[in-house]
C-alpha cells in the first residue's frame, strides 16, 4: 500500500447566508480532487502542531507576556492506494 496525507481547511468559515452545506463542499472538493488516480480516503484525523515562536517570544514568556509556542490543530486527510 502507498499512502498519502493532505492537510484539510483549518478552521471552515462560511458567509452568514451560507448553508453548512458549502463547509461540507469544501472538503468534498478535496476529497474528489485528491481521489484521482486510485487514492482511496481513509481517515480524517486531527493532528495537533506545536511552533516554537523563537527566542524573543521565549523571553516574553518568561515574564507572562506572552507564549513561546503556538499550536494549531490541522485535520489531515488520509488517502491509500494498492501498489
Amino acid at each position: 500500500m502507498q499512502y498519502k496525507t493532505v492537510a484539510g481547511p483549518i478552521g471552515l468559515v462560511i458567509n452568514k447566508n451560507d448553508s453548512y452545506e458549502s463547509a461540507v463542499r469544501q472538503y468534498a472538493s478535496i476529497i474528489d480532487r485528491e481521489t484521482v488516480g486510485g487514492w482511496e480516503l481513509i481517515l480524517i484525523q486531527e493532528v495537533p502542531v506545536t511552533k516554537n515562536k523563537g527566542c524573543l517570544a521565549g523571553c516574553l514568556s518568561m515574564f507572562g507576556l506572552a507564549s513561546a509556542y503556538e499550536t494549531i490543530t490541522f485535520n489531515m486527510l488520509v488517502f491509500a492506494k494498492k501498489d
